[in-house]
């Protein structure tokens, strides 16, 4: 079955999406994106993307061409003609070829997929730290950009050494985030994450720990650590949209027993 996807305002088979290849989208990878859980046909947490989105479109002065109760039956209808129950969808917007106004409605496309995530949370993932730094000072550090590569590039590494994620640092030697999720450890009880001033991307998921962690009356803090207070940690693990809390057994050469968490069952609760 061919794949639809949505482009601007209309549904197309995906040979059949075009975009300029002049528009900065395409050259310079000027946009932003949006990967949402799909879950028993429905949309998960779309007004937090939807939210995030506009947000990240702002600092590239664009705005979004589907107000969110607009954007909802779009997808609804997009995952019905690709038969998606289970996965994901993913919302690209990117700026069109210049005109003179001063925020342009950005291009808009919309695509589906199917990865989940099941054996991984028994088995947990392999992470290690990545080669390159994150940049806290770069404007769009804590926006999901479609200037990923830095991102792709570490995680291929990752994965040609045998790991499945990987976890950088910033320029002042800071615990940062990983290529496609951020971290979470736990340290005596305590949940530690590091702060949006570290240079990382403020995630759904992430937001939705913070606050599981006040209603479970978890202890937890968010600051600057260095990786010694990572390396020693007691549980370790990563969230992002489709993964939810997703485990850690080995961090660079040291194995964490699965067995012995404590705080991330409780985290991961039904939110998976």
């Amino acid at each position: 079955m061919t794949m639809q996807v949505f482009l601007n305002d209309a549904y197309l088979e995906e040979a059949a999406a075009l975009i300029s290849p002049l528009s900065p989208g395409f050259m310079y990878g000027y946009g932003v994106f949006e990967t949402i859980r799909v879950s028993g046909k429905q949309v998960l947490f779309l007004d937090q993307h939807y939210t995030r989105m506009v947000q990240a479109l702002s600092v590239l002065g664009m705005v979004c061409p589907y107000e969110e109760n607009e954007l909802q039956p779009i997808v609804e209808k997009l995952l019905e003609l690709n038969g998606v129950s289970e996965g994901f969808v993913k919302v690209v917007c990117s700026k069109p070829t210049p005109t003179k106004q001063t925020q342009q409605k950005a291009d808009i496309l919309i695509l589906t997929g199917t990865k989940t995530y099941k054996e991984e949370y028994a088995k947990g993932l392999k992470v290690c730290l990545a080669d390159a730094r994150r940049n806290e000072f770069s404007k769009i550090v804590g926006i999901k950009s479609m200037n990923y590569a830095d991102n792709i590039l570490e995680k291929e590494a990752a994965v040609q050494k045998g790991f499945d994620e990987a976890i950088f640092l910033n320029t002042h030697d800071h615990v940062s985030e990983g290529c496609v999720s951020n971290v979470f450890w736990v340290k005596d009880g305590i949940v530690y994450t590091p702060s949006l001033h570290c240079g990382i991307l403020e995630g759904t998921a992430r937001a939705r720990i913070i606050k599981k962690c006040a209603a479970l009356q978890i202890p937890f803090q968010e600051g600057a650590y260095v990786l010694e207070e990572l390396l020693s940690a007691d549980e370790v693990f990563v969230t992002n949209a489709l993964m939810d809390v997703m485990p850690v057994s080995l961090l660079e050469e040291r194995h964490l027993d699965l067995g012995a968490y404590q705080v991330v069952p409780q985290l991961q609760g039904n939110g998976r």
